[in-house]
């Protein structure tokens, strides 16, 4: 009896409600053994991605970019989004490229079509979504950061309106920025010097290696936090309260999905591994496809950067507009099939 009555206390020791040391120890064990499971799993791929965005980004010019980026038809409103959820750029690599292409001729709608989708996704996250969740994720968040890119456009054209002006005149003082690709990208005089501009002129190789060690610096810490995040929510968070906050089909679930990045700064991609951890524990599919598509952009650092350049109210429009579309997006993906 007195074996079993041990062997009783052992075993209660181990259940989730248990509060005891040992039960402590044994859950601080098991979030660092997530957190480098992962890690060793998603790293070299989130390395490889990086390179490849690093390459894009030489290759790929502003000129080119901006010949996209004005027009009355549907098609040119496609098109703008889709080139900006290519662009391997987080959102405070985002804001400076649109600001100097609406004050060089970019149209309002265009503009943000390009900026959001842009924030939202880039080809090197959608090999790090494919990698981390599925090629069926991968596809639909394309898919949705495109539509995500274009419900903000349209609705930029009456949400920003009193933003308008501003947004296409030169800054009376310069706007600093996060930097982008080892460079700190300043706006001001109404042009933002392309990355790698200034200094002496360098190889491609040497530039593009540049491009992913700041890449790496600015994007890497977001990713170690995710990675500990998800390891958190995998071995403390119980079930049922993910389920309570993000597993409904309807649209109380993607709201609070597209206002979770609110207190937090995530560059697009690097909220995967907390996102397939709330996935294993029963988040839903809309508030899932809601929190990817608005984390990159509806946050603190964001609001701080785009008021700089819209001001305030004109910040804050625009990311309600964001919560907004990023929410009916996600309520209408929760609709779906899996």
């Amino acid at each position: 009896m007195a074996a079993a009555t041990a062997g009783d206390a052992v075993s209660t020791a181990r259940e989730p409600g248990y509060n005891g040391s040992m039960n402590f120890s044994a859950s601080l064990a098991m979030v660092g053994a997530t957190f480098l499971d992962a890690s060793i799993e998603i790293l070299p791929f989130f390395l490889l991605a990086i390179f490849l965005g690093a390459l894009i980004e030489e290759f790929v010019t502003e000129k080119t970019i901006a010949r996209f980026l004005t027009g009355t038809s549907p098609g040119t409103m496609v098109l703008a989004s889709t080139v900006g959820a290519v662009i391997p750029l987080c959102t405070c690599g985002m804001v400076p490229l649109a600001v100097s292409l609406r004050r060089r001729g970019s149209d309002l709608k265009h503009t943000f079509a390009f900026l959001t989708a842009g924030a939202a996704v880039s080809v090197p996250v959608l090999l790090l979504t494919w990698k981390v969740l599925g090629g069926w994720w991968a596809i639909a968040r394309f898919v949705t950061s495109v539509l995500f890119g274009l419900l903000v456009g349209y609705a930029s054209t009456r949400v920003l309106r009193g933003a308008a002006e501003r947004s296409a005149q030169s800054p009376t003082e310069p706007i600093v920025l996060a930097p982008i690709g080892g460079k700190t990208a300043v706006l001001g005089g109404g042009i933002a010097a392309p990355p790698g501009a200034a200094g002496p002129k360098r190889s491609r190789p040497v530039k593009v290696l540049r491009r992913f060690w700041g890449q790496v610096k600015e994007f890497g810490p977001w990713v170690l936090v995710s990675l500990a995040l998800a390891a958190v929510v995998d071995g403390l968070v119980p079930r049922h309260w993910v389920h309570v906050l993000y597993g409904q089909k309807a649209v109380t679930g993607s709201l609070l999905g597209a206002l979770t990045g609110v207190p937090f700064y995530f560059c697009s991609g690097a909220e995967l591994p907390l996102v397939h951890e709330l996935l294993e524990k029963g988040m839903g599919t809309g508030p899932a496809a809601s929190l990817m598509l608005a984390v990159p952009i509806v946050n603190i650092l964001t609001f701080g950067v785009v008021a700089k350049w819209l001001g305030a109210k004109g910040a804050l429009a625009y990311l309600t507009a964001c919560v907004v579309a990023a929410t009916i997006i996600g309520a209408a993906m929760g609709l779906l099939p899996r």
